[in-house]
């Protein structure tokens, strides 16, 4: 029972990574130009196990504390949480220069 849940849990994970990827090239969500921020919540989901994973390692020795987890998961995750954080930044802008070009 516990290989179904660790298992299906990383598979749930990896499911709902792919499945951002597919619905990225949806009409309605290119319509909105939300295809960057989609991919961008697809490689922070698709990498959190694996982030997840490097900080626990780093709190491995006795006298770690929660700023070593952190550093660790930080590590792995700072790659695509940069990547999204450019991607709601140019959603932004693009989203505040249509809403001026319409007054």
């Amino acid at each position: 029972m516990e290989y179904i849940v660790f298992y299906g849990t990383i598979l749930l994970i990896i499911g709902g990574a792919i499945f951002l990827f597919i619905k990225a090239d949806s009409p309605k969500i290119k319509a909105k130009h939300l295809s960057g921020v989609i991919v961008g919540l697809g490689l922070n989901i698709f990498t959190s196990p694996l982030a997840f994973f490097i900080g626990g390692m780093a709190t491995d020795p006795p006298d770690s504390t929660m700023l070593d987890f952190w550093k660790g998961f930080l590590f792995i995750q700072a790659i695509p949480l940069l990547i999204l954080l450019a991607f709601l930044v140019m959603w932004w802008i693009r989203k505040s220069k249509e809403n001026k070009d319409l007054t």
